[in-house]
């Protein structure tokens, strides 16, 4: 968690050089405010309206990925397992022949 206070004093004092920037890690902005002067001094003093709202974004990104007290995450405990066996593959049916009809003699009767 980063204080506004040293947020703000780094900004007021060290701006130009984009400490504040690197402070709140925002390594890319530091840098380029570093090689252009806090953006020719102008992105340097709209920081400094603007960094308790660069504060309050990082305080919250930090929280929810360290899961603090106001992330939403899922804290559901009943988890249900089952545990099933995978249906085993049947070999393929064999074609079936007709039954076999009943053979009569010439009188017509059947053996």
């Amino acid at each position: 968690m980063k204080d506004k206070t040293t947020a703000l004093l780094l900004c007021i004092f060290l701006g130009g050089i984009g400490a504040h920037r690197f402070y709140l890690g925002q390594i890319g902005m530091g840098i380029l405010y570093l090689c252009t002067g806090g953006l020719c001094g102008i992105g340097w003093i709209l920081d400094i309206f603007r960094i308790g709202t660069m504060v309050d974004n990082y305080n919250m990104k930090f929280a929810l990925l360290r899961g603090g007290a106001n992330s939403n995450r899922n804290t559901n405990q009943n988890n249900v397992v089952i545990n099933m066996t995978a249906p085993t593959p049947q070999a393929p049916a064999q074609p079936q022949t007709p039954p076999a009809q009943p053979t009569t003699e010439n009188n017509g009767t059947q053996k």
